[in-house]
């Protein structure tokens, strides 16, 4: 009788050693699913973060670039003005120095 207790007691101990090691086993496993899953979410979310990142880049670029030739246009009208007006005052002096003169 002692001795069958002695080989349930082993038995069990047996079987406890085996929960625990599958139970290690399965905590082993979820672990490193989970770091996959985590480094694979990370991925994922730098990679939209770079593409959201490269369209506000392009589109401030575009946006500087429309903004510079519209600054260029207003520059260039700007140089025609005076252009203008330095020929009129030309023309003015020109005709003063005439009139004066005769």
């Amino acid at each position: 009788m002692v001795e069958e207790t002695i080989r349930e007691i082993r038995e069990a101990e047996k079987q406890a050693d085996e929960i625990v090691r599958s139970a290690e086993d399965e905590s082993r496993k979820i672990i490193e699913e989970a770091g996959q899953k985590a480094a694979a979410l990370k991925d994922e979310i730098l990679s939209s973060a770079q593409e959201k990142a490269l369209a506000v880049t392009e589109e401030a670029r575009k946006k500087a670039e429309e903004t510079g030739k519209e600054d260029l246009q207003a520059l260039d009208e700007e140089i025609r003005i005076l252009k203008d007006t330095a020929l009129k005052r030309e023309e003015e002096a020109v005709g003063l120095v005439i009139s004066q003169a005769v």
